[in-house]
């Protein structure tokens, strides 16, 4: 055992200045150490357990400046805040700027932490929220201003539902509380398979757009949250950060060897293809080229992210298999305008051909009434009747 050096050294270091004192270490046998933790003072609170008294300024009775108290082991501890939470138990464990914590630093912190709770990042005037449980993504809130990352607008976009079950839908999920995957479910309009992948699909889409984001706020409320039985399997942050990256790297360089502007692609007629030699993505892509020249509903019907689509696009584009052309400006709107005319020019046509209707039956009605009901046609009626 290692005996001490007097003069306040040690056997390791040696000897230090002289009057140096040791100090005690904050056990109960060690010295008179504060083990009491002060009240609550508003929201902050003092946390004195590891401050020695013979240190901590004699008169002033523990209050020391910040610098001292910090050098001391007395941290300044902040209560959580006692705003109503979201549901009971919600504790704020984490919150910030983007700018000061990356997103991928985030996710990660939170996956190797095997949190629960739901993680809030704001930008651009949306917010999307990321519920996790034990350290593992199971579903996303996108912002509902941001109507095409919606669940419900994407199945109709890969023609699962039309507008008008999409609104009824909508409607009873209003009144019920259910989720409109779960609705979907049970009413047969998907299985669970497709949800699942539609799931999935929607958590990558938002993961991938918040990575873009360089300015914004971050907030992780702790809470238990149970997987949804309807839903797929729980996503490791790290996977779907791989891809995020990839995202950022790739992404740009692919989208700018098409149209800036949108555009339309369709398959080459007359093509000898071997669908042995495409890749999963590509022969997804390729069958699901038939239900749209629209790139954005195709991906949707193949259940792809933008950048799975445009990179399985891209790599049919060099094969020779596609061709791809830029959409006018505005077709669809003035498509629109000229079948609201040709509706507008029927129903006026209709309704002059009533009106021409309606004068003919005037007519004919006093034409009979001066013709055939007259004193003289009536005469000349009852004297044939009288001959015959």
């Amino acid at each position: 055992m290692l005996r001490p050096v007097s003069g306040g050294g040690s056997p390791v270091g040696g000897e230090r200045v002289a009057g140096h004192a040791v100090r005690r270490p904050p056990l109960p046998f060690g010295g008179p150490v504060h083990r009491v933790v002060g009240r609550r003072q508003a929201r902050w609170r003092h946390d004195r357990r590891h401050a020695d008294r013979c240190l901590e300024g004699g008169a002033r009775g523990g209050r020391a400046s910040v610098d001292v108290r910090g050098r001391m082991g007395m941290a300044r501890i902040r209560d959580p805040p006692v705003e109503p939470q979201r549901r009971r138990g919600t504790v704020v464990t984490m919150q910030g700027k983007i700018a000061d914590f990356g997103i991928p630093d985030i996710f990660q912190l939170v996956s190797s932490q095997a949190k629960s709770g739901s993680l809030a990042i704001s930008g651009n005037d949306r917010v999307t929220i990321f519920l996790f449980s034990e350290g593992r993504i199971v579903d996303v809130q996108p912002d509902r201003r941001e109507s095409r990352s919606l669940l419900g607008t994407m199945l109709r976009d890969a023609g699962y539902l039309t507008d008008s079950e999409l609104k009824r839908i909508l409607a009873s999920q209003g009144t019920g509380g259910s989720k409109i995957g779960q609705l979907l479910v049970e009413k047969g309009k998907i299985s669970k398979e497709v949800l699942a992948r539609y799931l999935l699909l929607q958590i990558k889409e938002c993961l991938f757009e918040v990575l873009t984001l360089r300015e914004g706020e971050y907030r992780f409320e702790g809470f238990a949250v149970r997987p949804p039985q309807w839903g797929g399997e729980a996503i490791r942050p790290e996977v779907l950060m791989m891809e995020g990256m990839q995202f950022l790297d790739e992404y740009p360089r692919i989208r700018g060897t098409f149209p800036p502007a949108a555009f339309r692609v369709t398959r080459k007629k007359g093509e000898r293809i071997d669908p042995n030699a495409f890749s999963g993505e590509e022969r997804i892509l390729w069958k699901a080229l038939d239900f749209s020249e629209d790139p954005g509903r195709v991906f949707r019907k193949a259940c792809l992210t933008g950048f799975e689509g445009i990179k399985a696009l891209a790599a049919l584009r060099e094969r020779g298999l596609i061709e791809v052309s830029s959409a006018v400006p505005g077709d669809r709107a003035v498509a629109a305008q000229r079948m609201r005319e040709a509706i507008a020019f029927r129903r006026r046509f209709e309704a002059f051909t009533m009106a021409l209707w309606a004068a003919a039956g005037v007519a004919a009605a006093v034409w009979i009434h001066r013709g055939l009901l007259s004193h003289v046609a009536s005469g000349t009626f009852m004297g044939w009747v009288d001959f015959f």
